[in-house]
């Protein structure tokens, strides 16, 4: 993806941001906001009654009971709806309906406010309980705001909501009340919305940061695997490699007493690259390595591998004790390779198999077995090639 230069205030390329990550980042914010709203509950609950206790020393608290009864009812719906995301954003699954329904409840949660606000505005009090009320309202106010700023879906309705009705009770106050305090709500929820904007930035920042963290942590993990993966496979052809054989001593988990090897050498391969290329006899060093594994595959167990020695040289371990059964496998396998030479029409002798055999018995060493299998090997190359030898020493 092509990079402007220009960065945001994580210090990451703005042209990085793919919808993958723009998707990842709103989950992020939803879950820190959904956190918030878990945690702040009880506080919620209780700051709603402390409020609604100190309106009852007002002249006209009664007028506060069912206004605080909207309330409780917004603080259950949207504990409900905060709750149905953050299972929603555990297990992955689409919160586009949640998020509708957080914009129903942002509606219902400003509007609520500002209906506890109300009996404040149609009948003014300089009573010490007035203010206590109102400052208690609008602390509220701002710590919902604050706390969802950095999701306009969701801070937009409740804002909204919030001053209308507030603008609604403004319009039935008294004249003179309202001149002072109209203007003087603005300016608080302007200052209040100018700091949430900030701390909406940050939050947003902070969750671009995990998610970027969360991507190097794939990209490791996949490195560390790959890594894990290419030190003990042949990275062309899939098979185990030789440290595999001698350092994780695979023959180890073998059943059988004795197991065979063999050691194969694809015949005059150098001339398949000379005269056809290094691409054609990369395919049919794959074609092989795929031929050996369809072979074993139709053995008993599980316990069997194969593995590239280097070059166009190759080992193959079957747990089989029987020799007469080993012979006929390695056959077997020496025909697969023929027929792979013939279906890629080469000339005759070219690309065809010579096979070095021998028993891997418990208690010695892999090595001692691919030395006698080499030696076999050695023989099958002096008799003529294409062929399998085996060596019981």
């Amino acid at each position: 993806m092509h990079n402007n230069g220009r960065t945001d205030a994580s210090g990451l390329p703005e042209a990085d941001r793919d919808e993958g990550w723009i998707a990842e980042r709103q989950y992020e914010v939803l879950r820190a906001i959904s956190e918030v709203e878990k945690r702040t509950l009880l506080a919620n609950i209780l700051g709603t009654a402390l409020i609604v206790g100190i309106a009852q020393m007002l002249p006209n608290g009664r007028a506060f009971l069912l206004p605080a009864v909207f309330r409780f009812v917004a603080i259950l719906l949207t504990a409900i709806v905060y709750e149905r995301m953050r299972k929603e954003i555990s297990e992955s699954r689409s919160i586009q309906r949640t998020i509708t329904a957080g914009m129903a409840v942002g509606v219902l949660g400003g509007s609520s406010w500002a209906l506890l606000l109300m009996p404040l505005l149609l009948e003014p009090s300089l009573h010490p309980a007035a203010f206590l009320v109102f400052g208690g309202i609008m602390i509220c106010v701002s710590l919902v705001i604050t706390n969802t700023s950095s999701t306009l879906h969701i801070w937009a309705p409740f804002t909204i909501a919030f001053l209308a009705t507030a603008g609604i009770g403004l319009a039935a106050a008294p004249g003179d009340f309202a001149l002072v305090m109209g203007p003087g709500l603005v300016l608080v929820f302007a200052a209040v919305s100018l700091f949430s904007f900030g701390a909406a930035k940050q939050r947003i920042v902070a969750a671009d940061m995990l998610v970027q963290n969360m991507r190097l942590g794939e990209e490791l993990a996949e490195a560390l695997s790959q890594a894990e993966f290419l030190a003990t496979r042949d990275p062309l052809t899939g098979l185990y490699n030789r440290r595999a054989i001698f350092e994780h001593k695979l023959h180890a988990e073998a059943l059988c007493d004795p197991g065979h090897m063999m050691v194969i050498d694809v015949d005059r391969f150098k001339r398949v690259n000379d005269k056809f290329g290094h691409d054609r006899g990369d395919r049919l060093l794959i074609a092989i390595a795929a031929s050996f594994r369809d072979g074993l595959r139709e053995l008993d167990g599980d316990t069997h591998f194969a593995a590239r020695l280097g070059g166009e040289e190759f080992a193959v371990f079957i747990d089989v004790p029987d020799v007469d059964d080993a012979i006929a496998i390695a056959e077997d396998l020496r025909l697969r390779i023929e027929n792979l030479a013939n279906q890629e029409k080469l000339p005759a002798g070219l690309a065809t198999a010579s096979i070095g055999l021998s028993p891997l018995r418990k208690g010695e060493t892999v090595g001692d077995a691919l030395q006698r299998a080499d030696d076999a090997l050695y023989e099958a190359k002096s008799g003529g090639r294409n062929k399998v030898c085996y060596n019981p020493a």
